[in-house]
């Protein structure tokens, strides 16, 4: 069943902390409508899970908010779509249209970030700082310790001390001419907004890479005991990827890895001559980490750079596409509007930082 939409509700989400896909869900259930497989999650988790699906031939279930698309007739996902001016028939498909923005700026983002592959854990914040619970521990404090009878076990205390971590604004400009864009097909008209979404994602993982390299300004980026050196001047070769992979002191293990494109031919060719690389790795106890080529300034040409996954660093964001003027977009005038993200990276421990430094002496 079609809901009664108005433009009030992006004031309405916006007040609960949510997104208007996010608040969504909730008001469909709060109307008698059976929850979403989205209903509870986050916009970066409901995204996360359709990426898989796609990723693994399966169609993703509807979320709430192409469920409203479909009962109100607007066909703006696959090959045949509406054109633009469906949105604009009614003054509910109307309400649609600022989401759909957001949600294919969204998805472009996702799709084009290697964040997901990176991060540990992500803190879904309201505000523009957070404050990162830092343990000041060391391997030393954290070990047990055999007491003799009758007397207490030596106590460990791990300091807490409250670290800022200011998230990064990124965004676009947006001009909409509703003269232009009525007659374009709704798939088409999305395919543009996905790109600028696709740079906010390489710029959040530039914004990544360098945290890893430089630390989130807590003093906490790659230790020089984690940086291993070429055996051979100006090449790669298997023992470096072996030394590459054994970089991080236990209990840590490397298990993705970013680097320039010249440096990623010559990892995968020092492998080339091996078979199965990845079976014949297992037999060594060791991972064979997960590389990503990432050709961009901010990984240094001389260097891969690789993480664990599980332990290394954190994403801080705000979660949404923030939309300015949503109301002027809806009354279908030329309006300049602006798409927002905020996004911060905070590193949880730098022991699970490694690099693999291709030496040129």
């Amino acid at each position: 069943m079609a809901l009664k939409l108005e433009i009030g509700m992006y004031d309405e989400a916006s007040r609960r902390g949510k997104s208007f896909g996010e608040w969504l869900e909730h008001y469909r259930v709060e109307k008698g409508e059976k929850p979403s497989e989205y209903f509870g999650l986050t916009n970066y988790e409901r995204e996360r899970k359709r990426l898989a699906c796609v990723r693994k031939g399966v169609e993703p279930p509807l979320t709430a908010f192409e469920m409203e698309l479909e009962a109100h007739d607007v066909k703006a996902f696959g090959l045949f779509t509406d054109r633009v001016e469906k949105f604009f028939q009614t003054a509910d498909t109307a309400v649609l249209f600022p989401e759909f923005i957001a949600n294919r700026v969204y998805a472009g983002a996702l799709g084009a970030s290697i964040v997901p592959e990176f991060v540990a854990v992500t803190s879904v914040i309201t505000g523009l700082d957070f404050r990162k619970l830092y343990l000041e521990d060391t391997q030393s404090s954290r070990e047990l310790k055999k007491a003799a009878r009758g007397t207490e076990f030596p106590e460990t205390q791990i300091k807490a001390g409250k670290q800022s971590i200011s998230l990064g604004k990124y965004g676009r400009a947006i001009l909409f001419d509703y003269e232009v864009v009525y007659a374009t097909p709704i798939n088409i008209y999305a395919v543009a907004l996905q790109r600028i979404g696709k740079q906010i994602g390489l710029d959040e993982s530039d914004a990544m890479i360098y945290a890893l390299l430089n630390g989130d300004g807590n003093s906490n980026g790659l230790e020089a005991a984690q940086t291993k050196q070429t055996a051979t001047s100006g090449s790669i070769v298997k023992k470096d990827i072996i030394t590459f992979a054994a970089a991080l002191p236990q209990p840590y293990s490397l298990s993705r890895f970013v680097g320039r494109k010249a440096k990623m031919i010559d990892f995968w060719d020092a492998l080339s001559d091996m078979q199965n690389p990845v079976a014949q790795w297992g037999q060594t106890g060791m991972n064979l980490p997960r590389g990503f080529e990432w050709d961009r300034t901010v990984v240094p040409s001389d260097k891969l750079v690789g993480v664990d996954s599980s332990q290394a660093v954190g994403y801080v964001t705000n979660d949404a596409m923030n939309l300015t003027e949503t109301e002027r977009i809806i009354a279908k005038q030329q309006v300049r509007t602006v798409v927002s993200k905020r996004s911060g990276f905070d590193i949880i421990d730098q022991d699970a930082i490694g690099c693999l430094e291709v030496d040129y002496a």
